[in-house]
């Protein structure tokens, strides 16, 4: 090959992300090329679901021939990439491995129980077996996924209303809702709503988790202008049982804040400098359960709790939420949560406070590390000075602020906004609090961004000071998406980090300078109507957020938007409380998803070179049975090997467990132990279980083992939720050993003399021979048979020997002794030996083998032959014989 070629060959492998790594061989192979997609599994249904299931990059595979050469590739952009065997592999049969980028945290997708490749849209295990001869070509699709990705369909979404204590006359009645329940795809007013708790249970509260371990609902205490806190407290965070509709104080948090609500003084306008800097913030439960994570606004600290106990007297620990660099220590505040692949993501905002300068408001995201229990780094540092849309409605009176943009955290109503005089009651001057952090299945950030402005000012309140003139507060947050740049740095769509999906007719006319991701998060006049919860469920194809006038109704709720389009119809909304207006009513948002279910499987084949690893050419065990059973030995599901050799057990694709006889955190054991597969005209008929183990790649290997029983067994004990194992493999042998065996011994001994055989058994392959055993009847009149080889015996005249293992190629010789007989006339003794083995044997032909020897009688002596002579010459035996016609003559 030329320099010029080989660089060209080595250009072409580098675009498309495949790597040889193997000297390549003379010439093509001729054979097709493998396309692999990878993508990242959410709805455990064995299916690639395009619209809810993206691409992976980066991701390694390999391709393998079976002469074990190997070349790699990494997937692009799109989560696909071309493998062709060319001229470094060959053979026609390739193994492809697709390698875990992120092991722990990412585990083999469910897969689906397959005759042929032919459907690319049908999930693949990570492992797979294809045939390219002949210029075939094949497109597969397998996955991983995060167990924390999965929910079920439409599941229960929950949130928490807020009732207001002012005016003081009036106040809304403990009675009023706060936590309620409804389903994902509820629409309209009030629509199919569950009451959980409310205000007497609770208070006012923002932050909500939930444990699906327990299926508890947890909910955090919330400074908010003219609503009360709960029983517990501003530092108090609540348990509420769905399933009983019962409430109770879980723990009560530290250095949460003292300053009292006073609905009586100036409609509690002292507490409106609280927002934002007293009380809870957000709160998280992790994925397993165990933790509960929330952000203390006082003292800005995380705080930690053991989420598995009903109560909890004192936190696990805390850790201080460095401030990021503000404009003054004071400006960083603190609030929002976000968990993803085993971290938790703390966000808040510099204030600018201190300064009063747009440009020193900022959005920060740290990453904290639960096992650690340290700040890691800081993955989002984002200017919050972008173009937003505000409040455009037509005929709005003169003096009207809008608030097109975010602005500094004040304690006061502004008397200006951006050069304009704020002269009527009608308001809107967003201050940003980064309150909700989630995660989209391809790792971009979904941010919630509350209005803290909305929060103090309240709605149609009266003037209750100089300073504090008569206010009709309309809020404006927002909810963001912040994707990845080039130093992998999160940058917000506002400053051009994401799609733009803004348009005049999306976005309601809003400011046109606006970049949006989400333009549906508008209704009529309002451009910016978040209220700063945001839940993700990964199986859904929306978006939903708490949200002002959710539909065109006055009031908050739950509006949702398209995941991909960032769009919403007038009507994609649940509408649910009306107690504060456009002034923010409502708190978190939280989905109440199952746990992941779990898959196990995959794989039984015939393992032709006993080498324990599953080879490209070798074919699948078909038709045979695979059963699983339960930490005390009850069977709980059964499964047959389809045409490629695959089994799965799981209650979602398969369906063959039921889901509550399959928890995860307990020993299975999966066993082929039908008999009828081992017996005559069974599928395994004989054949015998690999070697297991064998090298370091549990993916590839058989896992199958006998340990003293007949059958062979995997234990698999997954640890989490969705822990799914694809690597409980059954390779099978049918090791044939072709044993001969070949006697020798003399061709003639004289009477009574010893007689040396040597017997040699001898392994022809083409595998191991693990036992042997000869039989060797030695003839009839022998005497004083023995051997000094101790793997034999001799009994009632019939010398057995066994050993083992003989490897291919190898004799092993026994030597057996024997006196002959004295015949009267000549005998020939034929000694026959046969050889056995454990192994199916193909050539039974060399299986015996035979020696004669003659032994002639003893002479006769003529009586004049001197007695003593003939004895000497016949080794001390003397025969005389009467000669007939000599009567009375003796010899």
């Amino acid at each position: 090959m030329s320099l010029a070629l080989s660089a060209a060959l080595s250009a072409s492998l580098a675009a498309t992300g495949v790597v040889s790594v193997v000297s390549p061989a003379a010439a093509d192979s001729g054979d097709g090329d493998a396309t692999v997609r990878v993508v990242r599994e959410v709805n455990a249904n064995g299916k690639w679901d395009q619209a809810l299931e993206p691409g992976m990059s980066g991701v390694s595979v390999v391709l393998t021939d079976d002469a074990g050469r190997s070349i790699t590739g990494t997937t692009q952009a799109d989560g696909t990439v071309k493998l062709t065997p060319g001229n470094s592999l060959g053979g026609g049969k390739y193994r492809i491995e697709v390698k875990n980028p992120d092991k722990g945290v990412l585990f083999p997708g469910f897969a689906s129980l397959r005759s042929d490749l032919i459907d690319p849209t049908v999930l693949s295990s990570n492992v797979e077996f294809v045939d390219l001869s002949g210029g075939k070509n094949v497109e597969i699709t397998t996955s991983f996924w995060s167990p924390e990705d999965y929910c079920q369909k439409n599941a229960m979404l929950v949130t928490a209303c807020q009732n207001p204590t002012i005016p003081p006359q009036n106040p809304a009645p403990d009675s009023n809702r706060t936590l309620t329940s409804f389903p994902f795809d509820a629409r309209g007013e009030y629509n199919q709503l569950t009451d959980l708790a409310t205000t007497g249970d609770t208070g006012t509260v923002w932050g909500l988790g939930y444990n699906k371990v327990t299926k508890q609902v947890f909910s955090a205490a919330y400074a908010k202008r003219g609503t009360k806190y709960g029983p517990g407290g501003p530092g108090a965070i609540y348990r509420t049982d769905p399933a009983t509709k019962q409430t109770s104080l879980f723990t009560k948090v530290p250095n949460a804040g003292s300053t009292g609500h006073n609905p009586n003084a100036g409609m509690d306008e002292a507490f409106g400098a609280v927002v934002g800097k007293e009380s809870l913030g957000d709160l998280d439960v992790s994925t397993d359960g165990k933790d509960l994570y929330v952000v203390n606004m006082h003292d800005r600290r995380l705080y930690r709790y053991d989420a598995t106990q009903p109560t909890a007297a004192k936190e696990k620990a805390s850790y201080a939420i460095k401030d990021p660099g503000c404009a003054a220590p004071g400006d960083w505040r603190p609030y929002g949560l976000g968990l993803y692949e085993g971290k938790v993501y703390v966000g808040g905002v510099c204030s600018a406070q201190s300064t009063g300068s747009k440009a020193d408001m900022r959005a920060v995201v740290q990453v904290f590390d639960p096992v650690t229990g340290q700040f890691t780094g800081t993955v989002m540092d984002q200017p919050l000075n972008f173009p937003r849309g505000g409040l455009t409605a037509p005929g709005l009176p003169e003096g009207t602020c809008n608030g097109e943009g975010w602005y500094p955290w004040t304690n006061v109503r502004p008397l200006n906004q951006d050069g304009k005089a704020c002269t009527h009651d009608y308001i809107q001057n967003p201050e940003p609090e980064l309150s909700d952090i989630n995660f989209e299945t391809n790792g971009d950030m979904v941010l919630g961004f509350a209005d803290r402005f909305a929060d103090r000012a309240g709605w149609a309140l009266p003037s209750t000071s100089a300073t504090w003139p008569a206010t009709t507060a309309f809020q404006g947050g927002d909810i963001n998406r912040a994707c990845r740049g080039g130093n992998h740095m999160f940058v917000l769509d506002g400053n051009g980090g994401c799609t733009n999906n803004a348009t005049p007719e999306n976005s309601g006319g809003q400011n046109p300078d606006a970049k949006e991701f989400y333009p549906g998060d508008n209704t009529g006049a309002h451009h910016e109507n978040s209220s700063g919860g945001v839940a993700i469920s990964k199986v859904e194809t929306t978006i939903p957020f708490t949200a002002m006038d959710p539909i065109l109704k006055t009031g908050s709720g739950v509006r949702w938007v398209d995941r991909t389009t960032g769009t919403a119809g007038d009507n994609d909304g649940n509408f649910l409380n009306d107690t504060f207006g456009k002034a923010r009513g409502i708190g978190d948002l939280e989905v109440m998803c199952d746990e992941a279910p779990l898959q196990i499987g995959n794989r039984v084949w015939k393992d032709l070179d006993e080498d324990g690893i599953q080879d490209p050419g070798e074919e699948p065990v078909v038709g045979a049975t695979v059963n699983l059973y339960d930490a005390d030995g009850k069977k709980i599901g059964t499964a047959v090997t389809n045409e490629r050799g695959e089994y799965y057990f799981d209650s979602t694709v398969t369906k063959n467990v039921k889901p509550e006889d399959f928890p995860y955190g307990k020993t299975y054991t999966v066993k082929m132990d039908n008999p009828a597969d081992f017996q005559a005209g069974g599928v395994l008929d004989g054949w015998k279980p690999t070697r297991p183990n064998q090298g370091d790649n549990d993916q590839v290997d058989s896992s199958g083992e006998t340990s003293g029983n007949p059958f062979p067994a995997v234990e698999v004990t997954p640890k989490g939720a969705g822990q799914n194992d694809h690597g409980a493999d059954f390779g099978f042998t049918n090791p044939q050993a072709d044993l001969s065996v070949i006697k020798i011994g003399p061709a003639k001994v004289g009477p009574g003399e010893d007689i040396e055989y040597q017997i040699i058994v001898t392994n022809n392959g083409p595998n191991t021979a693990t036992r042997w055993t000869i039989t060797d009847p030695l003839p009839d009149g022998v005497t004083n048979a023995r051997t000094s080889n101790a793997d034999c015996g001799i009994a009632a005249g019939t010398l057995t020997c066994s050993g083992g293992p003989l490897a291919v190629g190898e004799s092993h010789t026994i030597t057996v002794r024997a006196n002959a007989p004295i015949p009267q006339q000549t005998v020939t003794l034929k000694n026959c030996v046969k050889v056995t083995g454990t192994e199916p044997d193909p050539n039974m032909d060399n299986n015996n083998s035979c020696v004669p020897t003659e032994v002639p009688p003893v002479p006769v002596i003529d009586p004049a032959i001197g007695g003593a002579a003939a004895a000497a010459a016949l080794g001390g035996f003397l025969l005389i014989r009467r000669r007939r016609g000599n009567a009375g003559a003796a010899m």
